[in-house]
């Protein structure tokens, strides 16, 4: 009867060894892909043709960060290209990166302003405080 328990005891152990062995490298690989997604935000200040890439102004210093074939531009729904980026620099972008030795190359670059911002900003010079 103990040689019974000892091989059912042994079955279980290796079950158990062979189960988070399996299970360890998926939990690394998915703790990994966490770690490498990053953003920042901050002012466009230029977007450089040659080098496919944009340079954007923060609290801590510039962000040189390289455009994709697949990177997406948007300012609110409308899809933009990267040469549209020339037409808005200063303004805010939020910048959504991977980075990968050393190399951060944009997922996606969202340009804050648009119509909405238009609309505020006619709405405010034609207060009688703009006015004067």
């Amino acid at each position: 009867m103990s040689r019974m328990f000892q091989l059912l005891g042994g079955a279980i152990l290796a079950l158990a060894v062979a189960t988070s062995a399996s299970a360890s490298p998926a939990q690394t690989a998915k703790a990994a892909k966490k770690a490498a997604a990053h953003s920042v935000t901050g002012t466009l200040e230029k977007y450089d043709a040659s080098a496919n890439s944009i340079v954007v102004k923060t609290a801590k210093g510039e962000e040189t960060l390289s455009l994709a074939s697949a990177t997406s531009i948007r300012m609110g729904a409308t899809r933009m290209t990267p040469a549209d980026l020339n037409g808005h620099t200063g303004q805010r972008v939020k910048v959504r990166y991977s980075e990968e030795n050393g190399k951060q190359t944009a997922q996606t670059v969202q340009i804050e302003g648009g119509a909405k911002t238009t609309a505020r900003a006619e709405t405010a010079s034609k207060t009688p405080a703009a006015k004067k």
